[in-house]
């Protein structure tokens, strides 16, 4: 069965490093899925041939009267810099345990491996941050595999997805408080809306510059760096001044994996 896409988004990938594999099973005390792993040796990451997965729950993003599904286009590199990178997202959202994303569609669907269950044969799971829901997905990767498929309707308008989401003016005044954890929360939508992207860079470069605290930093740049390498935030700063901007923060917090992202979306490889 083809899997991925002949064209690779994003510049040439990683390839799959024994070592690295080697290293995040350990760390996580787990075993990944053999079907996985076979995937990510022909590439290791970029566009499927696939556009949504099928799944059995009512969601934010299938259209009334049609077959349920979810958005899925890609998957991610697995590398030890890419797990650093998401790992932080799930707990954000109240999600604990062993876990490790491994896809993402639309910045709203985040796919994962459960292994809190089965180590060696973890379940799939999908955080939709749009109404703050998790789903169970399919019981294996194997399973995973088999709802994949190409869906030809077109999907649910995105203003009808944020229904239920803060205003803008109601995001500008949460990051202007002093509460740290809606703050985080209140860039995940703003984020997710894609509005007033320059704004949202300057608010986040704003807050690594005066940020001590490393969580925080963590979370600012793992969200500025998303800016810059899925929306137009490189219109407002350069890759180069954002990777210096880090650097200066690197005896508070190791932003390495930023780093990489960063560079790697502009020297590709």
């Amino acid at each position: 069965m083809i899997f991925w896409c002949e064209k690779v988004e994003g510049g040439t990938k990683p390839f799959l490093n024994d070592v690295e594999i080697t290293q995040l099973q350990n760390e996580l005390n787990v075993q990944f899925p053999k079907s996985y792993i076979e995937k990510l040796k022909k590439q290791n990451g970029g566009q499927v041939v696939f556009n949504a997965i099928s799944v059995d729950f009512e969601n934010t993003w299938s259209e009334p009267d049609f077959t349920l599904h979810l958005p899925f286009y890609a998957m991610e590199s697995l590398t030890y810099d890419t797990y650093n990178l998401y790992k932080g997202i799930l707990p954000e959202w109240g999600i604990h345990g062993k876990n490790m994303i491994f896809a993402e569609s639309e910045g709203i669907y985040w796919y994962y491996f459960k292994f809190s269950d089965d180590s060696n044969n973890p379940s799939i799971w999908c955080l939709d941050i749009s109404d703050v829901s998790n789903h169970l997905v399919a019981y294996s990767f194997d399973e995973l595999l088999t709802k994949l498929y190409v869906q030809k309707s077109e999907p649910l308008d995105l203003d009808d997805v944020f229904v239920g989401f803060p205003t803008m003016e109601e995001i500008y005044e949460i990051v202007e408080g002093n509460d740290e954890d809606a703050i985080l929360e209140a860039y995940s939508y703003w984020m997710t809306l894609r509005q007033d992207i320059k704004g949202l860079v300057r608010e986040l470069i704003k807050k690594i510059e005066q940020s001590d605290d490393e969580d925080m930093l963590d979370a600012y740049a793992m969200y500025l760096t998303e800016m810059m390498v899925n929306s137009s935030g490189s219109e407002s700063i350069s890759f180069e001044e954002v990777i210096s901007l880090f650097n200066k923060k690197s005896s508070i917090v190791n932003l390495n994996a930023q780093v990489s992202r960063l560079r790697e979306e502009v020297f590709g490889g």
